[in-house]
């Protein structure tokens, strides 16, 4: 198996996951491939950092899985999805465990169902699920802002609206009246995209930052001992 090889972001994470903030700034050399984690390990010597903080932190960082690309209607980041490799089945256990991380991350309680090797955490359109791959298990964790989709289309409407109806008036000689129509419909699909514009990213950056907290919960709890059942 080809050797793990981390980006350019990758390795500006895993230095400040393993320098906890320090100021050291170590200069990287420019690799089209990425870097190993025995070249980062040799880069973190010369500059002072201890080569197993280093393997630390990447192992933390391959904990965090992949994140998917984002979802956006009309620029803005409405669906959120990760997905991580486990070392490992979960035991009922364990998987209880899980179940009541997740019910602490989102304050809710959700719902759990088990179908053959899948096991599902959901609550509204949040699913977590527990799934067999042709390699092992998978942790995958996926999110949709429908509220935000809603909205969005709403504003859509609104602006089509505010032309249509500006335009009807003007056509019937009410020159007067196109302005204040335009600016009635216009107004609300401003409105509804801006109560978007506002909260949407801040709602994409919190689920990222829980997404990651359960994706190493999980693997550190499958990569110990197996609980008993």
């Amino acid at each position: 198996m080809a050797e793990r090889r981390y980006g350019e972001d990758e390795v500006r994470e895993i230095f400040s996951l393993a320098t906890t903030g320090d100021a050291r700034d170590p200069s990287l050399p420019a690799e089209a491939d990425g870097l190993t984690l025995d070249e980062l390990q040799r880069i973190a010597e010369q500059v002072g950092i201890e080569p197993a903080r280093v393997a630390h932190a990447a192992a933390r960082l391959d904990a965090r899985g992949s994140p998917a690309p984002v979802r956006r209607s009309f620029g803005l980041p409405i669906g959120v999805s990760r997905v991580v490799d486990l070392p490992r089945a979960p035991t009922d256990r364990e998987w209880e465990l899980l179940v009541s991380q997740f019910r602490t991350t989102f304050e809710t309680q959700g719902e759990t169902t088990t179908t053959g090797g899948l096991r599902e955490w959901s609550v509204g359109s949040l699913h977590i699920s527990v799934e067999p791959t042709e390699h092992g298990e998978q942790l995958r964790l996926t999110t949709l802002k429908e509220d935000a989709l809603i909205l969005n289309g709403f504003s859509a409407l609104m602006g089509s609206m505010s032309v249509i109806m500006g335009t009807v008036v003007a056509t019937a000689g009410k020159t007067g009246k196109v302005l204040p129509v335009m600016a009635m419909f216009g107004g609300m699909a401003l409105f509804s995209f801006g109560a978007n514009l506002v909260r949407l990213p801040g709602w994409a950056r919190k689920r990222e930052r829980q997404m990651e907290t359960l994706a190493e919960y999980a693997v550190k709890l499958l990569s110990g001992p197996q609980a008993p059942e």
